[in-house]
């Protein structure tokens, strides 16, 4: 049976939101409670995994028949969906935890809903901002604030790749050998844009491209928690999201390019070199 994918992206949000609740509340104490995921830069807290159960609770009570694929291993392996199924609920129920732990805003819980590999919900929330990103394929992509007020947005209209706002992240992982530290890229594309941006938060920095805060974003080593929300976001905003060939291999490919459409090739021209 197709599920109704708005009520699908409203439950997510409600998901979202409560998860959000429990990363507020478990701020204070994040860096004492900060553990390394077995390299140095890549951190996990008490908050992620409180978090994950609340969101995966709800996810398994609403929507029995359905998989979950979620980061920090509480239902099944991390990064692992616990069934088989043609719907997978992917769930980052923190990501930008470095910022977390160090006291930035720039953090969120991230809930999307795939059909057979393909996400069609995303739900960004970002708790210390007070605002949340959502959007359901074919019904377009919206931010909600922290008053309730809900608004439709878009990419931006820039058309000249010189009057570009991007935004880009870096591996954990980067210093490590074969492991491609996206520094090249960057300095080939910092030359022709207005300037480059890095919060922390590939969710984050996907729903900034939607609603034309920057134009364009890449980035490299992710996982599908990483970006399947935020992807959907853009794509319903009117974005494009690909790989680094331009091709549909974002999502379990490791690497992430989304752009308002317009400078899509600049941006994938640039980063080729």
């Amino acid at each position: 049976m197709t599920p109704d994918l708005p009520a699908c992206r409203d439950a997510a949000v409600d998901l979202a939101l409560a998860a959000g609740k429990v990363l507020l509340q478990h701020r204070a104490s994040a860096a004492a409670t900060a553990t390394s995921k077995g390299r140095r830069r890549e951190l996990v807290t008490e908050a992620d995994r409180a978090a994950e159960r609340v969101v995966v609770a709800g996810l398994l009570g609403a929507f029995p028949e359905h998989a979950v694929l979620a980061e920090e291993g509480v239902l099944t392996a991390e990064g692992r969906p616990h069934r088989e199924a043609d719907w997978t609920w992917i769930v980052d129920p923190l990501d930008g935890t470095t910022n977390f732990v160090h006291g930035l805003p720039f953090f969120a819980v991230a809930i999307a809903l795939a059909h057979r590999q393909r996400p069609v919900v995303g739900v960004v929330h970002a708790p210390a901002l007070g605002e949340t990103f959502l959007a359901a394929m074919g019904h377009g992509a919206f931010r909600r604030d922290a008053s309730g007020r809900t608004a439709r947005i878009r990419v931006s209209s820039t058309a000249a790749f010189a009057d570009a706002l991007l935004a880009t992240g870096f591996s954990y992982n980067r210093d490590e050998p074969g492991r491609d530290d996206n520094a090249a890229r960057l300095a080939r594309v910092l030359p022709h844009c207005r300037d480059l941006r890095r919060l922390g938060s590939a969710e984050l920095d996907l729903c900034y491209t939607a609603n034309g805060t920057y134009d364009g974003y890449w980035e490299l080593y992710l996982a599908p928690y990483d970006v399947a929300a935020g992807a959907v976001v853009v794509q319903e905003a009117g974005g494009r999201v690909t790989d680094l060939a331009g091709g549909d291999g974002w999502l379990f490919g490791g690497q992430v390019v989304a752009s308002n459409g317009m400078l899509h090739a600049d941006l994938l021209r640039h980063l080729a070199g």
